[in-house]
């Protein structure tokens, strides 16, 4: 019997070490400046499926935000404006535990003209997530450039972009 408990055990530790995850997994840890953001896929309130090599070739800001968030409401208006004047694309990950109910009217309501997607506390976390705002600047090949937890602006968005153009 002890035997048979030891192998179960031991199994269910493979299983719990080894995970479900493809061989493109990345830890949260992992995702820090220099290295490339984990896989996912979204659908956005347009309905288009967003994923990490949609992403590629080109420069993303990519903002995670809730609609009861008071700091996110600050950064709002800074994204809005730098998706508006700025060749770099613009998403938002929207946290809001009702989703696409609270989302949408709010999105309208507050025109906000980059792409916007309902994530969940999972994918989240596995962009390291641990507060809102959080914000990454990602390169053309989905390298993060920069790190924002906590609030942001548009100048500090526009210095990243201008860094990332002259290749530093």
């Amino acid at each position: 019997m002890k035997n048979l408990l030891a192998v179960g055990v031991i199994l269910l530790s493979l299983v719990v070490l080894g995970g479900c995850g493809s061989a493109q997994a990345i830890n949260p840890e992992d995702v820090v400046v220099g290295n490339t953001i984990p896989d996912f896929s979204l659908t956005s309130l347009e309905g288009k499926t967003v994923d990490k090599n949609s992403l590629k070739g080109e420069v993303v800001v990519l903002n995670f935000w809730a609609s009861w968030c008071t700091p996110c409401m600050s950064e709002i208006p800074e994204l809005v404006e730098l998706a508006a004047n700025s060749k770099a694309k613009v998403f938002g990950i929207a946290l809001d535990e009702t989703g696409l109910e609270t989302v949408k009217p709010f999105v309208e309501a507050h025109k906000i003209n980059y792409t916007v997607m309902v994530g969940d506390q999972e994918l989240f976390q596995q962009f390291n997530g641990v507060g809102i705002p959080y914000t990454l600047v990602l390169d053309q090949s989905q390298r993060i450039v920069k790190i924002y937890r906590g609030p942001t602006n548009r100048e500090s968005l526009e210095a990243d972009l201008k860094k990332i153009q002259q290749g530093s």
